[in-house]
């Protein structure tokens, strides 16, 4: 019994000793503000995209929600930028077509583009 707890022992010691080890690097404070900036943006987003009369449309036009906010996740930082501004553009309590078209047109390019498959189904 001796002999066994003190295998065991050692073998986690050991294994203890070899467990990876963390990299830290400095950062600019551009990459910060830039990395800030974007989570912005995508909270925006999908707090739009959260919106039950949103997702109504959404439904309608057969795009589920659950792969849109998905979606929104996966877009570049130009693409998501773009998306973003264009909410900023409307007026307060404006149009949900625009911006169900908006995130539609994104959706459709990178379908087109190979990026995403969203519109398999259709």
């Amino acid at each position: 019994m001796k002999r066994t707890l003190c295998l065991l022992l050692s073998v986690t010691l050991l294994w203890g000793g070899i467990a990876s080890t963390a990299s830290a690097a400095m950062i600019s404070t551009g990459e910060a503000v830039h990395a800030q900036d974007r989570q912005a943006q995508l909270n925006t987003v999908q707090r739009q995209l959260a919106r039950a009369d949103l997702q109504d449309a959404m439904i309608s036009l057969g795009v589920d929600p659950a792969d849109a906010q998905l979606r929104v996740t996966a877009l570049s930082d130009a693409e998501l930028a773009s998306l973003s501004a264009r909410l900023d553009e409307l007026p307060a309590g404006g149009s949900i077509l625009a911006l169900v078209g908006a995130v539609f047109v994104v959706l459709l390019i990178l379908d087109l583009t190979g990026v995403t498959n969203v519109f398999k189904n259709i």
